[in-house]
């Protein structure tokens, strides 16, 4: 069904239409460059609404894919077109963190963001390209330095973001959000989580590329929110919000994406922790609702293992009925699904023994002070020490998140 579109016929410079995935009714919004001329720009701006310091009236734009760089009399903006408009960018920018560039600007649809614009900085480094030259020279310590940096302002951002809004975990909406993914690409997984603990709602970024992150003029590394992708539309559309520890996932699986093939599995592991470990350094537990941030990334409740699986389900869904985007990534991380949920069932055998030692040692114990004849202290005593062996067993044998997918 088509929403809007500039003219309403098939040579329009943009279209705006509606498409249903996971059963949820989105939009789509795109854009073609090449027919994008000066008045049609006029004619594109004044279908929509403007919001901020967008310009009307221009001397030139070039569109390289759905990025368009502005140019005006006075200034040179650039903007990124949200294929699957969504409605959060200026909740977000209510943050104010000095982490994130948030957009000047932009244009929307009954409250929906289609496109954003910033400021064109022409000696922006980003660090994409930085790290895949790092990786393509094989400098690893100057690679995991700048993965350090990009983990901690993304720590800092969601401290930002948690003040303005936070809610409960979300985990039934959740699960069914995975079961629908599941059976969507036939994936012969099933992974259910409890979500728990650290795993609150915040006003959250949806997608977290590494291309997102660039070095000003000040030498501070900053965020520049990207489109959110066809999931956190559909998500949007049903008032789904996500915990920060997703964008942790999103970007951990753009390492992958751009590592893949340039460096070995324990080097991987490697620029992982250094990832989680700066995320995890970052002050402030309003991101994880109190609970310890390294807490909050235990698989035992989820953690970050139950987001990375995610994303790999959500990149093998189909796009625009051209078959998916599927990646050795993904694939490896559904292919890993059984094992470690095997994993999973010997490590909650371990605490559930720990638990029963406690309880039954307790009891002994407080038995054993009323008959002190009895073998109810020495047995209290074994089985508190039963306790505490299995409690050790239950945390050696649980994965460290960055070894979980590496």
């Amino acid at each position: 069904m088509t929403v809007d579109s500039g003219g309403g016929t098939e040579g329009t410079a943009w279209s705006l239409t509606s498409i249903e995935v996971l059963g949820a009714e989105i939009l789509e919004f795109v854009t073609k460059g090449e027919k994008f001329g000066n008045d049609e720009w006029t004619k594109f701006v004044d279908s929509f609404e403007q919001w901020g310091e967008f310009p009307r009236v221009v001397q030139k734009v070039e569109w390289n894919g759905n990025t368009v760089t502005i140019k005006t009399q006075s200034s040179e903006y650039v903007g990124e077109a949200i294929k699957h408009p969504f409605s959060s960018m200026r909740a977000l920018a209510r943050s104010e963190g000095h982490d994130v560039e948030w957009p000047i600007g932009g244009l929307s649809s009954d409250g929906l963001d289609l496109l954003l614009i910033w400021p064109l900085e022409k000696e922006r480094i980003n660090a994409d390209e930085v790290l895949r030259s790092h990786l393509s020279f094989g400098d690893l310590e100057s690679a995991e330095a700048l993965l350090t940096r990009c983990a901690s302002a993304l720590g800092s951002a969601h401290e930002a973001l948690s003040s303005v809004w936070s809610g409960p975990p979300n985990s039934k909406s959740w699960n069914s959000l995975l079961a629908k993914m599941e059976e969507e690409i036939d994936s012969r997984t099933l992974w259910r989580a409890p979500f728990k603990p650290g795993m609150n709602t915040i006003l959250s970024f949806g997608n977290m590329p590494i291309k997102c992150f660039s070095e000003s003029s000040d030498g501070k590394i900053r965020i520049r929110p990207t489109s959110s992708g066809q999931i956190n539309a559909v998500a949007k559309s049903k008032g789904i919000e996500w915990p920060a520890i997703r964008d942790l996932a999103s970007l951990l699986r753009d390492l992958s994406l751009i590592s893949e093939g340039k460096i070995d599995d324990l080097v991987k592991t490697s620029l992982r922790a250094a990832i989680i470990n700066s995320w995890v350094s970052v002050q402030g537990k309003l991101r994880t609702d109190g609970a310890r941030p390294s807490r909050s990334l235990e698989i035992i409740g989820g953690g970050l293992a139950i987001w990375e699986y995610e994303q790999a389900l959500s990149s093998n869904i189909p796009r625009n009925g051209a078959g998916t985007q599927s990646s050795h990534h993904s694939n490896k991380i559904l292919s890993r699904v059984s094992s470690i949920q095997r994993r999973l069932f010997t490590i909650r055998i371990f605490s559930l023994l720990s638990i029963i030692g406690l309880f039954g040692g307790s009891i002994c114990l407080v038995a054993g002070t009323y008959d002190p004849d009895q073998l109810s202290p020495f047995v209290g005593i074994f089985a508190l020490i039963l306790s505490l062996g299995m409690r050790l067993l239950y945390f050696a044998m649980a994965p460290r998140p960055e070894t979980v997918f590496s």
